[in-house]
């Protein structure tokens, strides 16, 4: 620690004459001192060293203080003036000079004198004091500098300053810390002052404004604050002696420097800086997140957003965090973090916070490192925008897709799809010769054929290529769409031909036809030669999927389709399956099913699957156990007796206007088991169980045969098997077919008249097969319906007539028949509108019915 010295310069004769003069020797006799300084070597000292030389350099530092405080007040020259008059009325000066006073601080009491015979005693306490004082004053403004050792009870040190401030409902709060609670004591104030910040350099907003002590707010053992209002706010209190003020507004979205200097009596302390960023006055229905938008390939990521913050302006940069599969909410880190600084975004012309921005950039333009994105998987990027150094503005998120176009067009030069398989075809001899002769020396009459001898040096394989036999092609060259290979691996069932995402609550996709090379194509060719595509079913989070095949025909032990269990191929394996027969349907236990299938040259093979979402649940999956029927289908024959929770199938006609009928046999002796199933079956119309129940088995009878006619285009068939109805390894053997049935507009009929006849369709011949009808009877208000059946007989248990009591099939149920039944009956409403429904199956027809209707 240097100590300063000053000398005082000779007795002036003149102000006017001398004052130049005195003031120049002071400052050469300074600049010689620095010079012979510079020239010394530096000491170094480790911090127990440097603090066992700290109580000996500040009685040092406290006796040059003195003598430079005497050299002063020795002067004559007017120019010391102002000087002097600070040190006269300085109390710490002056008890250094007179050892006869003590300073206090506003948290400082000074020991009592009595008058007796220890004023001498009191004397020296009092000078005691004053050095201890001083010492603590001088400490705590050199605490930034040194490693301090106070004598606190309870020590608590701030080893930097700190400070934090906040600008918010016209009022700009400031909090800092000092070194330590013993610094606080010898405190006096602090100094604020508050620049603009700018480029390079900082501009002063206003005047310094002093705090002293007493007008500080503590709020913690070495925490203090203060709030200052703005000009313009009416928080303003006039007549308050503690209460500060800005002179000037501060401006939105702009960058302010807050600078405080608490004061040691007449020692300064280190300056304590933080930035500022002055917020938008906003009301509660602003919206800060910018629209975003985002597109993604395997190569490249595209952003377009509005940056609706009103700070567009002073916009830095963009913070992104990409997560892989979307798992943020799992607590995963980012598997990848950029910043981008804002010279790499486009602008429209004219439009001032609209941006853009495409990775990767040219290293030149914008140096940013950029890892591409794994093809056909799920991404979420947490984006926000930076202002300065210390305020980002919200985040926002989207979730993107690596989607991929198919790009299979063979037309390389072996023409592989003409030969049989292990064979590639000769151009030059017009005809197919075997795989092995590649890269053969020894060409046994092939000379001329140019694709055997392609791609053979084998230090491409070495290099990272792909090895196809004898043969090593570039990396590149795979999946490109083309043969290359003369066996036609770089093209396999492997690459990732297509692939895309579907984010609606129910869907379907099927394999994609390739495209045809314009020559004739092995027959063999056409089986065994496909591609891979993949899709990601992506759904609401509080859902999950059903995924249901309606077509499956791949090549056995070859193609296989598979089916994750969440958003990529590293997910749970649900389903591997291949050959020509359906699988069952599978359900997510998310909101995300990753599928891979095969896509062919021939439509004949191929997938086409189906599905829908529905709301989760906490049951566990078990394959048969439930599923999902789009159209027509089938629930399998035997469930298993772990299946004892209950099973739920989902059916869903293929279009909204029709209907669903559900139909099993009874076709075996052993009634009684059926019976004991029967009664363990409910069947809804619609996905929910407070739907309306079509079927109770607990309540109906048991019968031989069971059709089960739905209302809208939904059903869902709820199977619960008792434990004590079946035993270990026993299978229950039943059917339920599901047909949909069409809706048939023709047969929808309206009457209005007092009186009317309806019959079946054909009626007195049979009625047609798998027909809807219904008829809508509306007589004049005040007035009931009554309905007399003359003749009546269908198909029992298969086809039905129901009347109900109002205009919709939500009304009252009054009747329901099937079968050959006795005649006449009547049926009467209890309002002025009735409506009958009747259904029949895909077999067996009858004459079906007659009715008159009246009004009464």
């Amino acid at each position: 620690m240097q100590v300063l010295r000053i000398k005082a310069c000779p007795v002036c004769v003149s102000v006017s004459d001398q004052e130049q003069s005195c003031i120049k020797q002071q400052e050469q006799s300074e600049e010689q001192e620095e010079n012979a300084d510079d020239a010394k070597p530096a000491a170094i000292c480790n911090v127990v060293e440097c603090s066992k030389l700290f109580n000996p350099r500040l009685e040092a530092m406290e006796m040059a203080v003195k003598k430079i405080a005497l050299a002063i007040l020795s002067q004559t020259c007017d120019v010391f003036a102002p000087i002097k008059e600070i040190l006269e009325e300085d109390s710490t000066f002056t008890s250094i000079l007179s050892l006869n006073s003590t300073i206090y601080s506003s948290s400082t009491k000074a020991p009592s004198v009595s008058n007796g015979t220890h004023k001498e005693d009191g004397q020296k306490q009092e000078k005691n004091f004053a050095v201890a004082n001083l010492k603590r004053a001088v400490k705590c403004s050199l605490a930034h500098l040194v490693d301090i050792n106070l004598t606190d009870p309870e020590p608590y040190y701030e080893p930097l300053p700190q400070i934090t401030a906040l600008f918010t409902k016209d009022i700009l709060k400031i909090e800092w810390s000092v070194p330590s609670a013993e610094c606080v004591k010898v405190s006096s104030g602090v100094r604020i002052k508050i620049y603009e910040s700018a480029v390079g350099y900082k501009v002063p907003l206003e005047a310094p404004i002093f705090v002293p002590q007493k007008c500080i707010k503590k709020i913690a053992k070495t925490w203090h604050s203060i709030n200052l209002a703005s000009p313009s706010s009416s928080l303003t209190s006039r007549g308050n002696a503690c209460a500060f003020s800005l002179t000037e507004n501060l401006t939105q979205c702009r960058s302010y420097i807050v600078e405080v200097v608490i004061n040691y009596q007449s020692l300064a302390g280190k300056a304590m800086q933080t930035e500022l960023i002055i917020p938008l006055k906003l009301n509660e229905k602003a919206h800060l997140k910018p629209l975003i938008s985002a597109s993604a390939s395997s190569s490249s990521l595209t952003l377009n957003w509005e940056d609706n913050s009103g700070c567009a302006p002073q916009l830095t940069s963009l913070n992104l965090e990409i997560f892989q599969d979307g798992m943020v909410d799992k607590g995963e880190k980012a598997n990848a973090t950029v910043v981008i600084p804002r010279s790499c975004f486009k602008q429209p012309i004219g439009e001032g916070n609209l941006f853009s921005l495409t990775l990767p950039t040219s290293e030149l333009t914008c140096p940013i490192v950029w890892k591409p994105l794994d093809v056909c998987r799920k991404y979420k990027i947490n984006m926000s925008s930076q202002y300065s150094s210390t305020w980002n503005g919200p985040s926002s998120s989207s979730e993107i897709f690596t989607e991929q176009e198919g790009n299979f067009a063979p037309d390389s030069p072996n023409v592989f799809l003409r030969c049989p398989i292990h064979q590639f075809y000769c151009q030059y001899r017009q005809r197919c010769m075997h795989t092995s002769n590649a890269c053969n020396n020894d060409n046994n009459g092939y000379d001329g054929c140019e694709s055997e001898n392609r791609y053979c040096e084998q230090d491409v394989c070495y290099k990272g290529g792909f090895r196809c036999g004898q043969q090593c092609i570039p990396k590149e060259l795979l999946c490109n769409g083309n043969f290359d290979c003369v066996d036609g691996s770089d093209e396999g069932p492997d690459c990732e031909n297509t692939c895309f995402q579907l984010t609606n609550p129910s869907g379907n996709f099927s394999s994609q036809k390739l495209h045809m090379p314009p020559y004739e194509i092995h027959w063999d060719k056409i089986v065994n030669t496909a591609q891979n595509t993949k899709v990601l079913i992506s759904v609401q989070s509080t859902h999950h999927i059903w995924l249901t095949f309606n077509k499956f025909n791949t090549f056995q032990n070859q193609h296989i389709v598979k089916v994750y269990d969440g958003p990529y191929s590293t997910s749970p394996l649900l389903l591997s399956h291949n050959g020509s027969t359906k699988p069952y349907s599978v359900r997510s236990s998310s909101s995300d099913l990753f599928v891979e299938f095969p896509s062919y040259l021939s439509t004949t093979y191929g997938i086409e699957a189906f599905y829908t979402s529905v709301r989760s649940t906490d049951d566990q999956f078990l394959p048969g156990c439930g599923g999902y029927i789009y159209g027509d289908g089938i629930i399998p024959r035997s469930l298993a007796t772990t299946f004892n929770t209950g099973c739920f199938w989902y059916i869903e006609a293929t279009q909204s206007d029709d209907t669903l009928l559900l139909k099993t046999n009874i076709s075996d002796s052993d009634a009684y088991r059926k019976l004991q199933f029967y009664r363990t079956l409910m069947v809804y119309d619609g996905w929910n169980t407070d739907g309306l129940v079509l079927y109770d088995g607990k309540e109906c009878e048991f019968k031989k045969k069971v059709a089960i006619y739905s209302i809208t285009h939904k059903v869902m068939v709820h199977i619960k098997i008792p434990i004590w109805t079946t035993t270990p390894n026993e299978n229950l053997d039943f059917s339920w077919w599901i047909t949909t049935q069409k809706s048939t507009p023709h047969c929808n009929n309206h009457f209005e008249e007092n009186t009317g006849t309806i019959k079946s369709p054909n009626y007195p011949t049979f009625y047609p097969n798998s027909v809807d009808c219904r008829w809508n009877i509306k007589v004049e208000p005040g007035s009931k319906v009554r309905l007399l059946f003359a003749l009546f007989e269908t198909q029992a248990d298969a086809d039905y007539l129901y009347v109900y009591d109002g205009p919709t099939l939500r009304s009252t149920l009054l009747l329901t028949k099937s079968g050959l039944v006795p005649t006449p009956f009547v049926v009467n409403s209890s309002t002025n509108q009735v409506l009958v429904r009747f259904v029949s199956d895909e077999d067996t027809s009858s004459p079906g019915f007659l009715a008159a209707y009246s009004s009464v």
